[in-house]
């Protein structure tokens, strides 16, 4: 499945523009659409593929702003299940995420130990 997500058009230069994606702003070919500053486009892959309007665009920006809250929660969840059924109920996601990287680094390669 491919995803288009809203972006706001800061600035243009030829095929290029700066889009905010809320709070992150990332240049993007715009060769198919005519925009100026100010705009909304729908980007997929590095490609503004349609303008859209302010307020769909706003409506499109909540929604994944909740489905972002939704799947975060369900993989808490389903992270600190797993580290509950693996004895590992002292450790939190961010230490076990800081063990695995130094251990990948230390060993140059990876190492789930």
């Amino acid at each position: 499945m491919c995803v288009a997500y809203p972006g706001k058009v800061l600035s243009v230069e030829m095929d290029h523009a700066r889009v905010d994606f809320t709070g992150s702003v990332v240049p993007v070919n715009v060769s198919m659409v005519s925009v100026q500053p100010g705009d909304y486009v729908l980007v997929h892959a590095g490609m503004a593929i349609q303008k859209v309007e302010t307020e769909e665009a706003k409506e499109w920006i909540a929604l994944f702003r909740d489905l972002e809250e939704v799947t975060d929660g369900v993989a808490e969840e389903s992270v600190s299940a797993a580290s509950a059924a693996n004895g590992k109920r002292g450790a939190s996601v961010s230490e076990e995420s800081h063990r695995f990287a130094l251990s990948a680094s230390a060993e140059g390669e990876i190492n789930h130990a």
